[in-house]
């Protein structure tokens, strides 16, 4: 039996990587005649541009969230902020006060994208690559809609039943927000209430979350979010442009990854919160490794067809910020895997059984042997 617990881990996919040792292989594969003229070429000076911090649309306010690090920068603030907590205890004519934390909450905000060009291009650049994408791969549409968020939007009615909506923004924040009381040691009855907020833009280009949780009864479920956010705003404008392609193949591959995370946890009880997130941190590097994969065979072809530019630079760029990432410690295995088995083969084989394509990119053997 499982300990006696109940949690809910979140977990979110952003980001991808190239192998640029195979572009040369890759973009030869793409002919003139397999071009479509459709370029989206200017989409880039808008991502170049300003990144915008303002107005701010709150999405999703949850009451009672709980962020250690944030708490602990909060903790910090205060007892570094002598004058501060002199003050509060001159309002409340004590000779010595406690405090507690009373509350916490954290929101999800959004920039949306109000440039007419920039959110037609974005919003028509986001639908194509999601098309060839699905096309290439023969996955399942999962998506409800895609659509320039311009208004706010009460994300926990959205049914997951009906498909996921991806809504087009142009910077995503969170912030977090923790309730103190302040009294008199000695009495209760008199107290100070203060707020203090952080708020952190979050480079989260693209994100998908599903929740894990394991009941009182063992019973382990997993809740997908309805909606995945895509940002048009980054460093380096690859980041953007790999968003769509990237979500679709995280949401694609989820229902495989949460197979290997149920089976996993099955097998071995976890005997505290620790071991759950090990196995969960553990899959997602996998998933990670696998979508890594085929991102680097499909983004030249997509680049080819939308964009009049091979971007090496801003490839290299990004294979460089992600090297540091730990989420990302199979990614040249899940490329090597890939290129071995070929796209639709690769997906078959993580579909079917994941934990013998996790076991091919701890290997180094080929997966052509297979």
């Amino acid at each position: 039996m499982y300990p006696v617990m109940k949690t809910v881990i979140v977990y979110i996919t952003i980001g991808f990587l190239i192998q640029l040792s195979s572009m040369g292989v890759l973009y030869a594969q793409v002919t003139s005649s397999d071009i479509v003229v459709d370029d989206y070429s200017r989409l880039l000076h808008f991502i170049n541009g300003d990144h915008l911090e303002a107005p701010l649309l709150l999405l999703a306010d949850s009451q009672g969230e709980f962020d250690q690090r944030l708490n602990r920068e909060n903790m910090d603030y205060l007892n570094q902020n002598k004058g501060l907590l002199e003050r509060i205890q001159g309002r409340l004519n004590a000779d010595s006060m406690k405090w507690e934390l009373s509350g916490s909450s954290k929101r999800l905000l959004v920039v949306p994208e109000h440039r007419p060009e920039y959110a037609r291009l974005f919003e028509g650049y986001c639908r194509r690559a999601v098309d060839y994408t699905l096309n290439r791969t023969q996955l399942a549409n999962p998506y409800l809609q895609i659509a320039t968020l311009q208004a706010p939007v009460a994300l926990e009615n959205e049914d997951a039943g009906r498909g996921i909506t991806a809504y087009l923004v142009h910077n995503i924040a969170d912030e977090y927000i923790e309730e103190y009381l302040f009294y008199k040691q000695e009495d209760r009855r008199t107290k100070i209430k203060i707020k203090l907020s952080n708020r952190v833009f979050t480079g989260r280009i693209g994100s998908y979350t599903s929740r894990l949780t394991i009941g009182q009864d063992s019973r382990i479920e997993f809740v997908r979010d309805p909606y995945t956010l895509w940002q048009n705003s980054a460093k380096n404008p690859i980041n953007v442009l790999v968003v769509p392609i990237e979500e679709t193949l995280h949401i694609a591959l989820r229902p495989a990854t949460e197979t290997a995370i149920r089976t996993r946890l099955e097998q071995k009880k976890p005997e505290n919160i620790q071991d759950v997130e090990a196995v969960v941190q553990e899959w997602m590097a996998v998933e990670e490794a696998i979508v890594g994969g085929l991102v680097s065979r499909l983004m030249p072809e997509i680049f080819a067809r939308l964009l009049s530019s091979a971007m090496e630079k801003e490839m290299a760029d990004s294979l460089a910020e992600r090297d540091a990432h730990e989420q990302y410690r199979y990614l040249q295995q899940g490329i090597r895997v890939v290129t071995d088995l070929g796209v639709r083969p690769a997906i078959d084989l993580y579909l079917s059984e994941p934990v013998r394509f996790q076991q091919l990119i701890g290997s180094t053997e080929l997966a052509a042997a297979l």
